[in-house]
This record gives structure tokens, sequence and C-alpha cells, in this order.
């Protein structure tokens, strides 16, 4: 049974942190562990392609005294980490841990990154890479798991959506029984006023309602043939303190778009694990990237992928992204988001 939407929530007041944005405190519920905030860092706009800093050799410029983006995501120990330059065949996993995937439907077209890098240019028909499943994609497996991707829309409104929007990522093939969690856009004319929404999405395995972290784009901001690089974060160790019943549905989602973290103050009981009942399981889905279950497909490219055991910081997310263009994050967040 394939996940269903659930309506907007609204709340409160903006929560400012750290690198002023707004999000989420990152503070115990009932039955959660406390850790520090991660406030995102804000953002500089979408990024070209054209135009986009470039490095000898297709390294990433920006960064650390200017070391290559593959090299500065390696040194935060993803347990997986896919260029997406391949557009066919095989696609190696760069941490060495094995999780090779395997292009559908290719050969993709191959779209340029900021850094001058390649990426796979899915068609939004049928084309896709699928990875076997690995516990180290499963948020029980820590109780904690981050991903990371560039992306870059071809269209802004997309032709093989459902209810406006696409899935351009997830571990959630079948839906049930064997659903966990996925990555979200929907088209730029929805019936529920979500235009070019980007959300991280967490679903227990029987699917149906999930619950999520969205980041609304004020409007237009996004636009068609821009990169943005977009993180989701899920943890069952700790939750807001509004979060309703963490005794029973323990933790919390948050995203980032262009370094700049959502605002669950803006946005209620959105944002919790206990929003709609999620208890996050591990399963047998495989991740698929440029669709999750075979019935939407994301028009556009998708580059460096990368999946993580543990929760990235707000500093380690914003290097990333000064990585890819050698820009610094600036932006801000509340009911709707901008950079």
């Amino acid at each position: 049974m394939k996940p269903l939407d659930r309506p907007d929530l609204a709340g409160a007041v903006c929560l400012a942190l750290a690198l002023g944005a707004c999000t989420s405190p990152r503070v115990a519920g009932s039955g959660g562990q406390s850790v520090t905030a991660t406030g995102g860092a804000p953002a500089t706009g979408g990024v070209t392609a054209t135009g986009g800093v470039t490095a000898t050799g297709g390294s990433s410029a920006g960064g650390a005294a200017g070391v290559g983006y593959d090299a500065v995501v390696l040194a935060d120990g993803p347990v997986a980490f896919w260029a997406m330059k391949s557009g066919a065949g095989t696609e190696p996993d760069l941490t060495g841990n094995g999780n090779t995937g395997t292009y559908k439907k290719g050969p993709t077209a191959l779209a340029t990154l900021p850094n001058g890098d390649r990426a796979a240019d899915f068609d939004g028909a049928s084309q896709y890479l699928t990875v076997p499943s690995n516990r180290s994609f499963s948020i029980p497996t820590t109780g904690d798991l981050t991903w990371e991707a560039w992306i870059k829309p071809d269209v802004l409104q997309f032709p093989h959506a459902s209810d406006d929007y696409v899935d351009w990522m997830g571990k959630c093939q079948d839906y049930a029984p064997t659903c966990e969690w996925e990555a979200r856009m929907y088209s730029i004319t929805t019936s529920e006023t979500r235009p070019n929404r980007l959300s991280a999405y967490v679903f227990n395995t029987s699917a149906m309602l999930g619950s999520a972290a969205d980041w609304q784009p004020v409007t237009a901001l996004i636009t068609a043939g821009s990169w943005y690089h977009v993180v989701g974060e899920y943890t069952v160790r700790a939750a807001p303190a509004d979060c309703m019943n963490t005794a029973m549905y323990p933790g919390s989602i948050n995203i980032w778009v262009n370094g700049v973290a959502w605002n669950h103050g803006s946005h209620g009981q959105t944002g919790c694990m206990s929003q709609y009942d999620v208890v996050p399981t591990a399963a047998s889905s495989p991740l698929d990237i440029g669709t999750m279950g075979m019935d939407t497909w994301f028009p556009g490219a998708v580059g460096k992928v990368a999946l993580y055991d543990r929760l990235l910081t707000a500093a380690q997310i914003a290097a990333h992204y000064q990585a890819m263009t050698g820009k610094t994050p600036t932006g801000t967040c509340g009911d709707s988001c901008s950079f």
C-alpha cells in the first residue's frame, strides 16, 4: 500500500539557533536522550551548473584548503557514498563498503555539478539507480540516519507525479510491508499549496501516513536547472520539547536545503515521529534513487548521494555546501524558507 500524504500543520514561534537559522531544538522528549541542537547554517541561493566553480580535474573548489568535495564527505564517515557519475551500468560506493548501485533503463544523460563533476540526469519516466538493502541504511541500526544529495530539477511541474509530488529517493520500493523513508519534492502547482516543497519523510513498514520535516520555499525561489543541496536527518534519540507522546513514539526529523535548516517551531507536530505514530523499523526494501516506488519519477539530476548512520552537524552540512560551491551558506526559515 502506498504511503499517504498528510495534512500540513502550522505551529508557533521560530527558534533562532546557532549559525543564524531557525530549526527544532534537539531536546529529549520522554524516553529520549538529550543531544545538542543542530541549527542549520543559512545558505546562498540555488547554484546553476553553468558558471559553477570548477577545480582542476573536476574536484571541488572551496572547502578547507581547496580539499575536493568527495574528500570532505568521506572525511565525515558516510556508510555509503555514490558520486552518481556513471549514468549506466554500475555506480561504485566510494566508502569501500561495497554498496554498489545499478542503473536501470539507462544510460542517463549527464549534468554538470557546480564544482565541475558529472552527475546522472534521469529522464523522469523510467530511469533510476537501485542499491540492495543494507542495515546501515535503516534508522534503528544506530538510532540515527542522515541522507544527503545534490539535486537539479529539469522542470518544476513533474509529469510523472503522484498527488503533486515525486519521491526522488527512498527505501520503500514496494510500500507495505517494507517501507522505511523517502526524500520528496513537490511540483510548483499543488492542490495543497505546497509549491516545490522539499520533504524528508519516514514511515511505518505498513506505509500509510508518514511523519516528515518540510522545507517550504518562498515563491519563485526554486528554479529549473539549478542545483540544491538537500539533507534529511532522522533520530529516535531525541525530539523537540513540544512533540507529543514521545515515550511511545520517540524521535524527530530535520531537513536542510543549501545549508538552511527548516524551522520545526513554525510547524507544530510536523517533524515529530509521533505526528503519525511512526516507529522506524529496518526492512528489506532496496534503496532507489530517481524514484522510490516505481510510480513517481524525478526528471532531473541527482549527484553525490551519501548516507550516514549518525546525524551530521550544522557545521558539517555548511562545510559540504561550501566545498561544492565555494560559497558560505546564508538564509532564513520560518513558515517558509529562503536563501
